[in-house]
């Protein structure tokens, strides 16, 4: 079926080199938009832009730290240079380490905060000002997790992180309104990505299991009893980026096979 919601938009995507930033750059390419990414890998971004070129879509990729926040003026000004004003945004650059609260150290937490909390902020300030400038309706949707909603060991400063994006997506949403800018937040569960990937090896390592063990436990509170595909989150990302989704605000929506439904 032909999806031309997203026809003629450019549309900002962070962290788009690999998993679910990946396939949220593929999705809303197939829905009809121009895609830049922000990414610290570029070189392994550009299978992800030439996904969205062979869906018919332009692809510009910038080398940007998103706790920078000079890269991400350089980068802003490069993006719309190459693919004209931005109409939406999507923070998805995340970090995630797998680590006892009692063994967790100052550098980990700032880790997780400076990409995560701090990195969405300062995206958000940057493309929302240029919105603003534009008199763009925009949209921004901040990718953060159900971590943030329910508990699980080893997550301590991870999902303080993702706390305060579905916090501060709620602040922006209420300070954005009068300009016509929404602002969203999506809970992903347990999506098959390389970092989703990353937290099975540590998790077993921590605890002296088997990976397929350690899965099997996260996937048991999911109703539905498999990982998520990036593509998925991407579906409801196009929504929020969309004129169907021009009425939500201000929520931050679980998508996470049933996770958090209990």
């Amino acid at each position: 079926m032909e999806d031309d919601r997203l026809a003629d938009s450019h549309v900002l995507v962070t962290g788009a080199a690999r998993g679910i930033g990946a396939g949220i750059a593929r999705r809303v390419a197939r829905a009809g938009a121009d895609v830049s990414i922000f990414d610290t890998r570029p070189g392994t971004a550009e299978e992800t832009a030439a996904q969205v070129r062979d869906s018919g879509g332009e692809a510009a990729i910038f080398d940007v730290d998103v706790s920078s926040e000079a890269a991400i003026a350089d980068g802003l000004d490069g993006a719309v240079s190459e693919l004209g004003p931005i109409g939406g945004l999507v923070n998805n650059a995340g970090v995630q380490r797998a680590i006892p609260i009692l063994e967790t150290t100052e550098e980990d937490w700032d880790f997780h905060m400076n990409v995560n909390a701090k990195g969405t902020f300062l995206v958000s300030k940057a493309v929302a000002g240029h919105m603003v400038d534009e008199g763009t309706n925009g949209a921004i949707v901040n990718v953060a997790s159900t971590a943030a909603v329910r508990a699980f060991p080893g997550q301590g400063a991870y999902a303080a992180s993702k706390a305060g994006v579905v916090a501060f997506t709620k602040v922006l949403a209420k300070e954005l309104g009068d300009h016509g800018i929404t602002a969203n937040a999506i809970n992903p569960g347990t999506v098959d990505t390389p970092m989703v990937q990353e937290w099975l090896e540590e998790h077993a390592a921590e605890s002296d299991r088997a990976e397929a063990e350690v899965l099997d436990d996260a996937l048991e509170s999911h109703t539905l009893d498999r990982m998520g595909r990036p593509e998925e989150i991407g579906h409801v990302a196009v929504l929020l980026l969309s004129k169907e989704g021009e009425w939500i605000t201000g929520e931050a929506i679980n998508v996470d096979a049933g996770y958090t439904s209990e």
